[in-house]
């Protein structure tokens, strides 16, 4: 029995080569499955291959069927039609669509020889060159991973150097030495807010008693 062995390359880099080896017996289908093998895509999207011309141009449509196709609708369908069927030149060529409404990934196939069956498995990739490329894409900022946010710096305070206390402000909140020593530029503040005339002003209570020594002293000098 005959096996074909075809050439598979992107029709947009013709450095990522697949050999593959199909028996002229095996089905489209058969084939379509080992070049997405072949490429590591994942083969869940519509797909034809077109009979071509040597100068690339398409003929006639064999589509992989699918489960949205009507049942009534006629076409030349992958797992029915033999690859023997459209091998007419010894340099026989296909060209390969792969989900053309997303990727729209084209590869060319061409046939490079004739082969006799071996003991193995096929189709198979008898050789693989270069590494095909990815078959998805990031294509929004939704499908981007999410960046971690950095937590603000906590900046602490230093109030090493606000340790001295105006005497003022003693008396305007009565700190005492025990307690915690208020800021130096509060301290400003309240001191330039405190009238000069009232900073010096004696409690009226020490007043009050020097009046009284005063009205004590006139009274004695009455007497005598």
């Amino acid at each position: 029995m005959a096996v074909y062995r075809f050439k598979v390359y992107f029709e947009d880099d013709d450095t990522i080569v697949r050999e593959i080896d199909i028996k002229s017996t095996q089905t489209f289908e058969d084939f379509h499955k080992i070049i997405q093998t072949a490429i590591s895509f994942d083969s869940v999207h519509p797909t034809s291959f077109y009979v071509s011309t040597d100068t690339w141009r398409r003929g006639k449509e064999i589509i992989l069927l699918r489960r949205n196709h009507s049942n009534g609708l006629k076409g030349a369908w992958m797992h029915e039609t033999k690859i023997a069927a459209y091998v007419e030149d010894p340099h026989q060529k296909f060209i390969y669509e792969f989900d053309p409404e997303g990727g729209n990934w084209i590869l060319l196939v061409e046939l490079m020889k004739i082969i006799p069956e071996a003991s193995v498995t096929y189709p198979r990739i008898n050789k693989s060159v270069g590494v095909a490329p990815q078959q998805y894409k990031v294509t929004s900022v939704e499908e981007l991973p999410p960046v971690e946010e950095e937590d603000e710096p906590i900046v602490l305070l230093d109030d090493s150097e606000d340790a001295y206390v105006h005497p003022e402000a003693v008396h305007e909140f009565n700190v005492e030495d025990e307690e915690e020593n208020i800021p130096r530029s509060l301290v400003k503040e309240v001191a330039m807010e405190i009238p000069d005339e009232e900073a010096i002003e004696e409690p009226a209570e020490e007043e009050d008693e020097m009046a009284d020594e005063e009205d004590e002293s006139l009274e004695q000098e009455d007497f005598s």
